[in-house]
């Protein structure tokens, strides 16, 4: 009952400390297995020469991620299902094994493995990330805007952190970190989903009615995270050193952190190609002088990109979780279909760098593309029409559901005044009246399960109701403005 009244994009439970860590945690491993396999290469690192250009592995990551977001899309009523379930968790407990007997049998026997059982290997990386995006984001669609938001950039933190200790450490152990990341993961996700309420399943030909997403906003994202791909390849030819894993950990942390206060509690700046204006900026200028430097500040160019393309990852798919709340959609539906467009844009511009470097033609090409990329950004992010009156109609909807907030404490407080409620009492029934269970409540005043109930039951018997279904009702039915109730 609590949803009717609260804004569209507040929708869920709120969270406590507790569970905002445990989010941040199991959801780290998520990404530092995602930043392990798109920007550190242990086949390069393991089996080939220092001065050898390393294979574009990450693009195979990617299309596995991009293929699996579709698919999940495509058939999302499956996937919302207990069978469905029962194969995504099947499919990420088990994608670590195949990669893992690649790299043991690599780092053990020292032999260089075929480029097709490579390109294989990383693909299943990234259908079973994929999978196990799809599945942290069908719990964090529960929890309210500010709350969601603060747990992808904390988890995204801890990640590049965990990111570069894999990196730091040898082959071997390395290797065994990334075999056991996921199944921890999946045991976080499983204590948390326990805590947390499953969001409502509705039909994919439903969700289809109630939105779809924007091309030029796929479009823009698509280019943005070419250029982002560009400097992600840009870093893989770089030679590794723990300097190089700690630039890369510190721009992932600053453009997680860059997400908190900017964009968490400001919806308009996410959507509607906000973000993207908001971050063509800091693209021009670590893009711009990419080709003509060298050593270290070409190295600051790339990691200036890289942050970009942090906060924009994160900053899309917390957008993807409010439009699962505003249009009441299932998670499944969006969030695949949302996050497909960045991946096969790093692949294009990991493509991109890839065959200029191979076939020799170097720096110049890549000015030339540097070039190319900043005008194609400049044209996109001037003249697309991203429907600027949604702006507005979400102001009025605001407005309109602050005002519903309004009148709905207004009830509460009559009958509580009415039916003569002590103080704690008043505190326990206004918990009650949000839809609040007797955990939360116990936990948000500091009191026992047992003093909940007695409390509860006065409630209702003051109220002369005797259950949730008709406190609600007797709160909606109650009038909102002057008028007074008669006991």
């Amino acid at each position: 009952m609590e949803n009717s009244i609260k804004p569209s994009y507040e929708q869920g439970e709120r969270g406590s400390s507790a569970i905002l860590v445990s989010i941040s945690l199991g959801f780290s491993l998520f990404w530092m297995l995602f930043f392990t396999a798109l920007l550190y290469d242990p086949f390069a690192k393991v089996a080939l020469p220092a001065d050898a250009l390393a294979l574009p592995l990450p693009i195979a990551m990617c299309a596995g991620l991009a293929v699996t977001d579709v698919l999940v899309f495509k058939m999302c009523d499956f996937f919302s299902g207990e069978r469905g379930h029962k194969v995504m968790w099947a499919i990420v407990s088990c994608y670590a094994i195949i990669p893992a007997i690649v790299l043991f049998t690599q780092a053990i026997r020292g032999a260089i493995v075929p480029t097709p059982f490579a390109f294989a290997a990383w693909s299943v990386i990234g259908i079973g990330l994929g999978f196990l995006l799809a599945l942290w984001s069908e719990l964090l669609v529960s929890f309210v805007k500010g709350f969601a938001s603060k747990a992808i950039a904390f988890s995204a933190c801890i990640g590049a952190v965990l990111y570069f200790a894999m990196s730091s450490l040898p082959t071997l152990l390395g290797i065994c970190f990334l075999c056991v990341a996921s199944p921890l993961s999946l045991a976080l996700l499983r204590l948390l989903e326990k805590e947390t309420p499953a969001a409502p399943f509705v039909p994919r030909a439903e969700c289809i009615k109630r939105h779809r997403l924007t091309k030029p906003i796929d479009a823009l994202n698509t280019l943005y995270s070419a250029v982002f791909g560009l400097a992600i390849f840009m870093l893989s030819r770089t030679p590794p050193s723990l300097s190089l894993y700690g630039g890369i950990t510190l721009a992932i942390a600053a453009g997680a952190l860059f997400m908190v206060p900017f964009f968490s509690k400001n919806t308009d700046k996410m959507m509607h190609g906000m973000v993207q204006k908001i971050l063509f900026p800091i693209l021009v200028i670590g893009l711009m002088p990419l080709p003509f430097v060298d050593g270290i500040l070409q190295v600051l160019c790339m990691l200036v990109i890289l942050m970009g393309y942090i906060c924009l990852t994160l900053v899309n798919l917390d957008s993807l979780y409010c439009l699962v709340k505003k249009y009441k959609v299932t998670s499944l539906y969006l969030v695949g279909r949302g996050h497909s467009p960045i991946l096969v844009g790093v692949s294009i511009g990991y493509l991109i760098g890839y065959v200029a470097f191979t076939n020799a033609v170097g720096n110049m090409y890549l000015a030339f593309t540097s070039l190319a990329l900043v005008v194609l950004m400049s044209v996109f992010v001037t003249t697309i029409d991203f429907d600027p009156d949604h702006l507005k109609e979400e102001h009025e909807d605001a407005e309109h559901q602050q005002a519903d907030k309004g009148r709905w404490k207004t009830k509460c407080a009559t009958i509580a005044e009415a039916h003569d409620l002590s103080a704690r009492e008043i505190e326990v029934f206004n918990l009650l009246a949000k839809g609040r269970g007797t955990a939360y409540i116990q936990d948000k005043l500091y009191i026992s399960p047992h003093t909940v109930k007695s409390h509860t039951y006065k409630i209702y018997r003051k109220l002369n109701v005797n259950s949730r279904e008709e406190l609600l009702t007797l709160i909606e039915n109650a009038p909102s403005g002057e008028e007074r109730i008669e006991t």
